[in-house]
């Protein structure tokens, strides 16, 4: 997953089994994904979450890179 600190500045989304997540990757590690202003899309109506998530990167299902 070294491949994910080249998305850093990028706004993606992160699928897991237990949530969506639509943020801006802050910072990635071979562990964990950092993401910042973070919203949960997985119900209908984005909910803003404050600070920063941490996403482990054994939990991810996939990944979507959102266009500028």
């Amino acid at each position: 997953m070294r491949e994910l600190k080249t998305l850093t500045g990028s706004t993606i989304v992160i699928s897991t089994p237990d949530a969506d997540l639509r943020g801006v990757v802050e910072s990635a590690s071979r562990q964990f994904v950092t993401l910042a202003d973070v919203e949960a899309v997985s119900g209908p109506e984005p909910v803003a979450l404050s600070g920063f998530v941490l996403v482990p990167v054994s939990r991810i299902s996939y990944i979507q890179v959102v266009p500028r």
